[in-house]
């Protein structure tokens, strides 16, 4: 079953690609073409899903029904995996025989590979039908899970540029204040679309806060960006160390595929002691800055998301926010606003402790990123009250 976040984030993803009621495209058309071919199966169908539909956009029959709910489709149980869904008797197995499908179409054999956005988001599926039940290899799973990757790329093509700076508008946090904390940033896309993330959230005992730099910039930084805060969501609830353990394996994969990497400091406050966990993948532009003005640049001794060696553990940085405390995180875009060297962190560290005001220390950032930066620049504000 999708959690929210998870199919909220899918809808805005699929709102993006723009795909949903538009022709039949030939891009499409010529997948599930060869793949009818080369299965040898006389159904074969490109689909997304947003909230609480499927939304096919290859039918195969004039006036096919185009649209229904998820929990009717097979593909609900696809885009729960990583891995090929097969059923190669849809009959004998107790999740599809009562499906539509099966019933009123005399669908018996199916099988479908997800298709997903950078970070493992799945926003739709590249599935096989026929009505014989039928034998699948592993080889046959192999060249579909080729074949998805195909209509991943063909989807990509069909982003809409100004939907998707409407859907990055839209999953930026705003300022928070809760249980004598307040969290707010501000990010300065060097183009249209950044390829900074940050993002927080509270579980109501603890405030976990994100900021990933992917290297690279434009739309397709952006995409891979909101990949890693979708993947991040899913665990929000756990330590840092247990989230990003979770969620690298594919954000790993994704960032490989694309020849990227991501800079990445992900925390975890405890409202009632102050303790910070986070783990900093690489990213090291972190200020600890004291009530009493003094202030300590976190350093980071992890490789970066995508660079890092696959199942090694990572470390966990674990600091104190007394109150009057302040913590700021910048991406290296940030550099540009000073000297380019470790330096402009703690000059921002001070410009902020001569006024402690979020809003003004931002603005300021603002202004002065507009005037002088060459790359994305974002900066979170993470603040104890004294």
């Amino acid at each position: 079953m999708d959690t929210g976040d998870t199919a909220s984030t899918r809808a805005a993803l699929v709102a993006a690609l723009d795909v949903v009621g538009a022709a039949p495209s030939e891009r499409f058309e010529r997948i599930v073409r060869v793949a009818r071919e080369v299965f040898d199966v006389p159904l074969s169908y490109v689909n997304v899903l947003d909230d609480d539909l499927l939304h096919t956009l290859t039918p195969n029959i004039p006036d096919e029904i185009v649209s229904g709910p998820i929990g009717w489709s097979f593909c609900q149980l696809t885009v729960r995996q990583v891995e090929p869904t097969v059923i190669t008797d849809t009959t004998a197995d107790p999740r599809t025989a009562g499906l539509p499908g099966v019933t009123n179409r005399g669908i018996r054999f199916y099988a479908g590979v997800p298709l997903t956005m950078p970070g493992g988001v799945p926003v739709g599926t590249l599935c096989l039908m026929d009505t014989r039940p039928r034998e699948f290899s592993l080889a046959d799973e192999a060249a579909l899970i080729d074949f998805g990757r195909w209509a991943e790329r063909a989807l990509g093509q069909g982003l809409h540029h100004d939907r998707l700076l409407d859907v990055v508008g839209a999953l930026t946090p705003a300022s928070v204040a809760v249980r004598g904390f307040r969290v707010s940033a501000v990010s300065v896309p060097y183009g249209d679309t950044s390829g900074d993330l940050h993002d927080w959230s509270s579980d109501g005992d603890h405030l976990t806060v994100t900021l990933a730099d992917v290297m690279g910039k434009e739309q397709p930084a952006a995409i891979l960006a909101a990949g890693i805060r979708a993947a991040l969501r899913q665990h929000r609830d756990a330590a840092p160390a247990d989230a990003v353990r979770a969620a690298e394996p594919a954000l790993a994969e994704d960032l490989v595929a694309t020849s990227a990497f991501a800079t990445l400091f992900h925390a975890r406050v405890a409202f009632d002691s102050g303790a910070v966990e986070a783990v900093d993948a690489g990213h090291g532009l972190v200020v600890h800055l004291a009530a009493d003005g003094r202030h300590r640049v976190v350093r980071s001794h992890d490789l970066p998301l995508g660079l890092h060696p696959g199942g090694a553990p990572r470390a966990v940085t674990r600091l104190t926010l007394d109150p009057g405390d302040a913590l700021l995180v910048a991406s290296d875009g940030a550099l540009d606003l000073g000297d380019g060297t470790i330096d402009t962190l703690t000059e921002l560290a001070r410009t902020f402790e001569r006024t402690r005001d979020h809003h003004a220390f931002l603005d300021a950032v603002r202004l002065r990123a507009a005037e002088r930066a060459e790359d994305d620049v974002t900066v979170v504000l993470l603040t104890r009250d004294a």
